[in-house]
């Protein structure tokens, strides 16, 4: 009896103890985000947004809201400077309000140095980027997993990596053969469509030479997830590996330090998104000036293998 009586004791002391807190959040001030890239062979693309509160409404209004269509933006590669148009521009695969031009002056090349500059209503921001010379493959092979009866499987890439410290690399790769056959609801209309409709990194998709600088080595390859929009074949027993029968283009880009501290960092937080070990803090922009953002720049070459 005594017993129950201290349990009822504590239970009135916590209830008693709780005390409603309510508090205003700040007012979020907006600022310029800015996402973008020069690559050989490719316009250079630029995105620009505002930053949104992380309380704020977000919905399809909100989003297009977001984007910022009437800035002045210029692209320099150290000799002349040039003026982006805006329009629509296929962006990880989807067409988005953007920044580039089709001046093939303007096509991104191995060695060169770029400047942005972007200013908006007062606001100026400014990043640099540099497409490195890009660092090829020696091999690459499909390597099948016993586990499943070899139907899946990795890639495989045999890599000679420079001896000079501070190269920097991210992979990527594209499946570029069409379904077979369909899937259960909701992906039972995916016959005859392209598997990958752009370039997916895996986590884990950048590195320093700091482990390897001056080796030759193998390493392993899974497969990207092309995030929030899920294919049939992105969970389950298929996620991360290719298919006997795959057409896969590998990209093996070159970048730089600055570019590979952000995807690292990137990345992690995208692993450990929901841990409640995780912590908030900002990544390293390479953005200087009014705003957030990061200016990507790949020296990329391609191998393409089919997976058998």
């Amino acid at each position: 009896m005594k017993k129950f009586y201290y349990i009822l004791l504590f239970g009135f002391i916590t209830v008693s103890c709780q005390k409603k807190i309510e508090f205003d959040l700040p007012e979020v001030v907006q600022t310029l985000v800015l996402e973008a890239t020069v690559e050989n062979g490719f316009a250079p693309k630029v995105i620009l947004t505002r930053s949104q509160g992380y309380f704020d409404v977000f919905d399809t209004m909100s989003l297009i809201n977001m984007f910022i269509t009437d800035a002045q933006v210029k692209l320099s590669d150290g000799i002349n400077e040039f003026d982006l148009d805006f329009g629509l521009i296929a962006t990880n695969g989807l067409p988005l309000p953007g920044y580039t031009t089709s001046n093939p002056d303007v096509i991104g090349q191995f060695g060169k140095n770029y400047t942005l500059n972007v200013y908006h209503h007062g606001d100026t921001l400014t990043a640099k980027a540099q497409i490195p010379y890009p660092v090829q493959m020696d091999s690459v092979w499909f390597d099948p997993y016993i586990a499943f009866d070899d139907t899946l499987g990795w890639i495989k890439c045999n890599f000679k990596d420079p001896d000079t410290v501070g190269n920097c690399y991210r992979w990527f790769s594209k499946r570029i053969n069409s379904y077979t056959y369909n899937y259960e609801a909701p992906f039972d209309n995916v016959l005859g469509e392209v598997k990958d409709k752009r370039f997916l990194p895996p986590i884990g998709s950048t590195t320093d030479d700091k482990l390897f600088n001056g080796l030759k080595f193998d390493f392993v390859l899974p497969r990207g997830v092309n995030g929030v929009v899920e294919g049939p074949d992105d969970s389950g027993v298929e996620g991360s590996f290719f298919s006997r029968g795959d057409t896969v283009v590998v990209k093996s880009s070159t970048t730089t330090y600055p570019i590979y501290l952000y995807v690292r960092a990137m990345e992690n937080a995208a692993a450990s998104n929901g841990s409640i070990f995780s912590s908030s803090g900002n990544l390293p922009y390479n953005v200087e000036g009014d705003g957030i953002g990061v200016f990507y720049g790949y020296g990329s070459s391609y191998d393409t293998l089919i997976c058998e």
